[in-house]
């Protein structure tokens, strides 16, 4: 029989996989026949030189972040070889594109199997790790909302101009005190429920979780390489910025933005993958109504999205793949021994 576990993980990939279909679809049902040629000319016309560029700033980026997790594992009393750091880096997110939050576990399955380093204290390594990135993301949020920030509000002044023209103004009133008393109502119940919710399982496991990222923080006052370990985090996320800005460069219509759309794309793009597996079908999207902003036309925008999105998951599954098949094979003599023990 096949296990609750594995049926859970299943279930939780179809539903994803779902989601992005659906996306996908609610858009291209709405696309005529000329926009649907337009974007597929768009994709077949684009530069393959900056396609690959974008494929090698991964690579780099992905080398970085291997670095940084042996950084983040040596004061643990081990120094993984960077050649299996590196692979279980890739078999990390060639996994997360299959089962959501898999990722995080197959690559320390893979150092624990390869050089036999214990899984929970590799873990507690990648929460971590997780967490300087979420810290650099909002960084990125502050960047672009004050540099765009005239872009953003301009948008949103329009959006809301065009939603108070098109209803009356008992309509705009109206939904303004249902807002004000929604707020006011939620407010008055937990107020209300304060003592039940303090007590609920939730909200201790959230505070547990929060302890335990307080205590995962700690450990990097540990490191013995804390420059290195500052420069990777942010070198991680320069490449990032500049494999964004380097897909612009596959369509004539994107290569002239700039700076700021790049940061854009980064921020909103992120939560793509955030909310669906493997960001299909939302990263398009998203892509399609930030270029918006900027001028870009929307079948442009999509296939922009189509492109980098491809770029990057071509990468992570030929990466992956290939170092599943390399690591069994670079291997085969160590017996497990982590590079802490080898003499």
């Amino acid at each position: 029989m096949i296990k609750r576990k594995t049926l859970n993980d299943i279930l939780k990939t179809l539903i994803f996989l779902g989601i992005g279909g659906l996306l996908i679809w609610l858009v291209v049902r709405n696309l005529s026949p000329q926009d649907k040629l337009e974007i597929m000319n768009a994709i077949k016309q684009s530069n393959i030189w900056a396609i690959i560029l974008v494929l090698l700033i991964g690579i780099v980026s992905n080398i970085s972040r291997a670095i940084r997790w042996q950084i983040m594992i040596e004061p643990l009393g081990h120094k993984p070889s960077f050649k299996n750091t590196f692979m279980a880096v890739w078999v990390g997110y060639l996994a997360n594109l299959a089962v959501p939050r898999l990722g995080e576990v197959s690559r320390c399955g893979v150092i624990n199997r390869y050089e036999k380093l214990p899984v929970e204290s590799v873990l507690g390594t990648v929460v971590v790790e997780r967490i300087i990135d979420t810290l650099l993301l909002l960084v990125v949020c502050v960047v672009t909302l004050v540099w765009q920030f005239n872009i953003l509000s301009d948008k949103l002044y329009e959006f809301y101009n065009s939603y108070a023209s098109n209803e009356s103004d008992n309509s705009v009133g109206t939904l303004k005190i249902i807002v004000l008393v929604s707020m006011a109502g939620v407010i008055i119940l937990l107020w209300v429920f304060r003592n039940r919710i303090k007590n609920s399982n939730l909200v201790i496991k959230l505070i547990d979780l929060f302890k335990g990222f307080t205590k995962g923080i700690k450990t990097i006052t540990q490191l013995k390489k804390p420059f290195w370990f500052i420069f990777h985090s942010i070198f991680i996320w320069v490449c990032y910025f500049f494999g964004t800005y380097a897909g612009f460069w596959a369509l004539q219509e994107t290569s002239v933005l700039g700076a700021g759309a790049t940061f854009a794309i980064l921020f909103f793009g992120t939560f793509a993958f955030i909310l669906v597996q493997g960001g299909i079908g939302a990263y398009q999207i998203i892509v399609q109504n930030t270029l918006l902003l900027y001028g870009i036309s929307s079948n442009i925008g999509y296939a922009l999205g189509w492109i980098i999105w491809s770029s990057q998951t071509l990468g992570i599954i030929l990466g992956g793949f290939i170092s599943l098949l390399l690591l069994p094979l670079l291997n085969k003599n160590n017996h497990g021994l982590s590079a802490s023990t080898k003499k």
